[in-house]
């Protein structure tokens, strides 16, 4: 999956951002590429890996710095 935050304002990123990452958790996604665009979304965008929940590392592309591979955490069997 692919989640493509590149063009939106910051505040409708990172909301976006959350809506689209719990959506593939619960698909059951092991990871997601995430394309932020090389602005300031891309310094923030670590900071919003880091603090969510259900995220367990994040990556920055060394060759396209404005795209980060993110893993998600182990899903537990009830978690809904």
């Amino acid at each position: 999956m692919i989640i493509d935050l590149h063009g939106y304002h910051i505040h409708e990123a990172w909301k976006q951002f959350n809506m689209l990452a719990l959506h593939a958790y619960h698909k059951g996604l092991k990871k997601c590429i995430v394309i932020t665009g090389q602005g300031a979304m891309m310094k923030e965008f670590p900071v919003w890996a880091q603090n969510h929940p259900k995220i367990r590392d994040c990556t920055q592309h060394p060759y396209n710095p404005g795209s980060f591979t993110i893993k998600f955490a182990k899903r537990k069997t009830n978690d809904k």
